[in-house]
C-alpha cells in the first residue's frame, strides 16, 4: 500500500465519523417530521415537500456513507486505486454536505406561522381592553375599538373617534366604571 492510499483511507475514516453523525440528524429530523402530523400549520404541499426532501436526504446519506466507507475499509484484497478512491472519497462528501442542507430546508417548514397566532389581536384572553385616553380637551374611557386614522373608542356603547394628533396618553385601566 502507498503513502497516497493510506492518507485517503485515513481521511475517509475519520470523515466517516462525521457522516454517521449527518445520518443521525437525518434520522432523528425524519422521525420528528413523521410525527407533525396533523397539528401542523404547514399547508400539506409543504408538509409533502419537507418528506419527500427528507427521504432524499436519507438515501443520499446512506450512499455517502456507503462511498466513505468502500474508501476506508475497501473490499480488494489489492491495491486500491489512489486516484478513484479520492474521487469516491470526494463524491461521498458532497453528498454528506447536500444531505445536510436538504434536510435542513425540510426542517424549515416546522417554523410555519399557525394560522390562529398570526391573526390574533395583541388582547389578553379574558376579554376586551379598556384604556383611559387623555386628550387636549379632556379624558375619555372605554374598550379599543378597530378603526383608521383615529384611535376607536367604545363608550357606554358609543363609538367615538379620537384624530391621533389629539391624543396626549394612553392608559390601560382594569374597569371604567372604577376610574
Amino acid at each position: 500500500m502507498t503513502d497516497s492510499e493510506e492518507a485517503v483511507r485515513t481521511s475517509a475514516r475519520g470523515w466517516l465519523t462525521l457522516q454517521l453523525a449527518a445520518l443521525g440528524f437525518v434520522g432523528v429530523c425524519g422521525a420528528l417530521k413523521a410525527g407533525g402530523g396533523p397539528g401542523s400549520p404547514a399547508p400539506r404541499g409543504i408538509e409533502a415537500v419537507a418528506g419527500v426532501l427528507v427521504l432524499l436526504a436519507l438515501l443520499l446519506a446512506v450512499l455517502a456513507v456507503y462511498l466513505v466507507g468502500r474508501t476506508a475499509w475497501p473490499h480488494a484484497v489489492g491495491p486500491d486505486d489512489p486516484d478513484r478512491a479520492a474521487r469516491r472519497l470526494r463524491t461521498g462528501l458532497v453528498l454528506t454536505f447536500a444531505t445536510v442542507l436538504l434536510t435542513a430546508v425540510a426542517a424549515t417548514s416546522s417554523w410555519w406561522p399557525s394560522p390562529d397566532t398570526a391573526t390574533a389581536p395583541a388582547t389578553p384572553a379574558a376579554g376586551p381592553v379598556e384604556v383611559q385616553v387623555g386628550t387636549s380637551t379632556g379624558s375619555l374611557c372605554g374598550e379599543l375599538g378597530r378603526g383608521s386614522g383615529a384611535l376607536t373608542l367604545i363608550v357606554q356603547g358609543r363609538t367615538v373617534d379620537v384624530p391621533l394628533s389629539d391624543v396626549t396618553s394612553v392608559t390601560p385601566v382594569a374597569d371604567c366604571g372604577s376610574v
